[in-house]
């Protein structure tokens, strides 16, 4: 996983010093904005079958027809939604003024996604098989990496760099695909729809969860170009894809792996559930704090290697955003880990709803006020808000199961 993490989302990072470079400030933060949008509709194309449709594969994965069903039934599914993403994508220009003054941005970005449908990710993590895909998709990306260094070498193909990291998504999506059928054997393609409906109500919860979180935490940059210019929003977004690499590199990894096991302790056990939940978030806790300190005193370095000098006005920025990763980690293993793992994700889009309103509501009331500051103020606010709000749950909702 942490392969993977890296394929995904570091090596795309370490493109960053040089890519920063050549757009500016501006021109970066209009990139950084298109992606900002199209991750919307990345959200309603995985709609929570990575966490579902991953758990459902981990209980049922010695029934080889039941997890063809479930493997044919998402990937119909996925393509569904991303039918819907692109006719959401074609309305976007007559809604916002930004997609419309250059619609081939968000296109180019949008591409991504269709990678995204044939990866299956979740089926090769339920059956806790991920090396030799990691390792492929490592190299895809570091290809892709590499024609972007390549052939982007002046601000006028900006376009050029969503649309060749793109390339890469679809390529390495068609490859697993194959990979997976063929390594597994998959069965031909037979939909059931109650196949079909089980996955998509097993993925509900976790989708809407999933669109509160982004409430309160794409929606900072989204609300952010509501008042700011391009180049305040590439300082921003400097710092703001520093802290998600760091989440990406450091906490993803140990959610997503610990996820099938967690779910199978639960399934057995409430109380062996609780206690391995314990010892995750006191290890994983204490390394992600570690992260978040180095994060605060090395963020003039960390921006100066990153971005150079025109980006001084983002290393306030990761000051502010320093204590995300360790937010972060404890709340996802809190809400994914337990609420998901005890069978309690019913209050997930509760949670999430409360915290979307609160974060939307700060970001709205402080950016007019002091700035992009309120966009950290309030990010951080919505991750503490949530560990008190899930370990309040946990604490009176997972104690009468585990004494069941």
């Amino acid at each position: 996983m942490g392969v993977l993490q890296v394929a995904n989302y570091l090596i795309p990072f370490l493109v960053l010093p040089i890519i920063s470079r050549i757009l500016g400030a501006s021109l970066f933060g209009s990139v950084s904005y298109a992606q900002n949008i199209i991750t919307y509709l990345t959200l309603l194309i995985n709609y929570g079958f990575e966490y579902s449709a991953t758990r459902q594969i981990s209980i049922a994965r010695e029934d080889k027809a039941k997890t063809d069903a479930i493997f044919w039934s998402v990937i119909a599914a996925k393509g569904m939604l991303l039918i819907l993403s692109f006719a959401i994508l074609a309305v976007l220009p007559f809604c916002m003024e930004r997609v419309a003054c250059d619609p081939k941005l968000y296109i180019y970005t949008a591409l991504a996604n269709i990678g995204i449908v044939f990866f299956p990710t979740w089926y090769l993590q339920g059956v806790q098989q991920m090396d030799k895909m990691a390792w492929a998709n490592f190299f895809t990306k570091l290809l892709g990496a590499v024609l972007v260094l390549s052939l982007v070498r002046e601000a006028s193909a900006y376009r050029l760099y969503p649309l060749l990291m793109s390339a890469s998504s679809i390529l390495i999506g068609i490859g697993a695909m194959i990979y997976v059928i063929r390594h597994f054997g998959i069965s031909r393609p037979v939909l059931s729809r109650q196949t079909l409906r089980e996955v998509m109500q097993a993925g509900a919860p976790i989708f809407l969860n999933n669109v509160f979180v982004a409430l309160y935490t794409t929606a900072n940059m989204t609300i952010l170009g509501m008042y700011a210019a391009d180049d305040v929003i590439g300082y921003f977004s400097g710092a703001q894809r520093l802290i998600q690499a760091l989440n990406m590199v450091v906490v993803m990894p140990v959610s997503m792996a610990v996820f099938p096991e967690i779910s199978r302790r639960f399934a057995q056990s409430k109380a062996q559930g609780a206690k391995f939940l314990k010892q995750v978030l006191l290890l994983a806790g204490a390394a992600a704090a570690v992260v978040s300190l180095i994060t605060f005193l090395c963020a003039p370095l960390m921006i100066r290697i990153m971005y150079g000098a025109g980006f001084a006005p983002s290393i306030e920025l990761l000051k502010w955003l320093s204590p995300i990763p360790f937010l972060v980690m404890i709340a996802t293993l809190l809400t994914v880990q337990g609420l998901y793992g005890m069978g309690l994700q019913r209050w997930a889009p509760w949670v999430g709803a409360i915290l979307a309103v609160c974060c939307v509501g700060l970001n709205l009331w402080l950016l007019p006020l002091i700035g992009v500051k309120g966009v950290c103020i309030s990010w951080i606010a919505a991750e503490l808000l949530e560990c008190l709000l899930v370990s309040s749950i946990l604490m009176t909702k997972g104690r009468k199961l585990c004494s069941i």
